[in-house]
């Protein structure tokens, strides 16, 4: 069986539960709901919680590649012990540039190189 209160007695039953019971204590004249701030206890004080501090990040730098040596161009004289791989590294400053060398020079290799030969260092 479904109960049907009409719209007028709903909202009298509605009204009478939002009446304020909190009535003023004797003596005390302020309302219950008033915005009241206690000024009997002193303030807490704010501490915020500890930070640590950043890592430090070391950089470690790439290796410098050797400096071209300026003494490039003209012509080298083939001493004991040379290698056309010494004498790039020695002129260019890499050794992997032996191969420019061989091709200024037709005829020489690696193999051949003989002491006092002259070469052109291009």
């Amino acid at each position: 069986m479904k109960i049907v209160i009409p719209s007028v007695a709903l909202m009298l039953l509605v009204g009478a539960g939002c009446a304020n019971k909190n009535k003023p204590e004797a003596g005390n004249d302020l309302p219950q709901n008033s915005a009241v701030t206690d000024v009997s206890a002193p303030p807490v004080a704010y501490t915020p919680p500890p930070v640590a501090p950043a890592p430090v990040q070391t950089v470690t730098p790439d290796p410098i590649a050797p400096a071209p040596v300026a003494n490039t161009g003209g012509t080298y004289t083939v001493k004991k012990g040379d290698t056309l791989y010494g004498i790039a590294r020695q002129k260019y400053g890499d050794g992997k540039q032996w191969k420019k060398i061989a091709a200024a020079n037709p005829g020489v290799t690696a193999s051949n190189l003989k002491v006092g030969q002259t070469l052109v260092i291009p």
